[in-house]
């Protein structure tokens, strides 16, 4: 193995275990045995070394979300396609090639990246992601006619939202479920999470209530 492929493994494998901010440098080049020059010289900084290892990753996933994209359609014996579109775009993500732990720590290390460096990973995301999602979108709310434009978005950021959390604290659901849930069983989560979203998708646009738990009547 080469020294610049040595070194993305070992940042890869340091950031999702330990964290973006907990992992310097020179940490890596302890742990890869290299030298920080190496490092300086065919990455330069820790935020370019972290941008290689998403465009590694992100490659793969995207191009895996349009292969599935590309095979839905209309069918007798076929899922609608609202949960087939969901299916191309969260399997990728929430489930890994088996035995792919390079594709699993990716996981986590994007949920660990959104959650403690939100600007960059906000940066990351839209250098890497913006361009299949858009076309996820356009498919998505063709199939979703009754949802004005700024419904959408929002519903579309709680799928976000829950794929995050899914990928960043997968054994969550093992507590507050009392082991009633396995997380290791990551075809369950898609399908759960695809029938979770594809309800709220299809949910029909009602006016926002104008109360709040705190402003509601006490009752005797």
């Amino acid at each position: 193995m080469d020294t610049p492929t040595r070194i993305l493994e070992v940042a890869e494998e340091m950031f999702a275990e330990e964290g973006y901010r907990a992992v310097s440098l020179r940490s890596i080049t302890r742990a890869c045995g290299a030298n920080i020059a190496a490092v300086h010289y065919h990455f330069g900084s820790k935020e370019v070394l972290l941008e290689r290892i998403f465009e590694m990753h992100c490659s793969v996933m995207n191009a895996e979300r349009l292969r599935l994209l590309e095979a839905c359609r209309p069918g007798q014996g076929r899922p609608p396609m609202l949960e087939q579109i969901l299916d191309a775009y969260l399997r990728p993500a929430l489930m890994p090639p088996d035995g792919d732990e390079r594709a699993r720590r990716f996981m986590r290390l994007r949920a660990a990246i959104a959650h403690e460096q939100a600007d960059l990973s906000q940066q990351l995301v839209a250098k890497h992601f913006n361009a299949v999602t858009g076309t996820f979108v356009e498919a998505l709310m063709a199939e979703l006619t009754h949802l004005a434009r700024q419904d959408f978005y929002w519903r579309f950021h709680f799928l976000l939202g829950a794929q995050y959390y899914t990928l960043a604290n997968p054994g969550r659901i093992q507590i507050i479920s009392g082991s009633a849930c396995d997380p290791s069983d990551t075809e369950r989560a898609v399908q759960e999470l695809i029938a979770f979203a594809a309800a709220g998708f299809r949910a029909p646009v009602v006016a926002l209530p104008s109360f709040s738990a705190e402003t509601m009547p006490a009752q005797d």
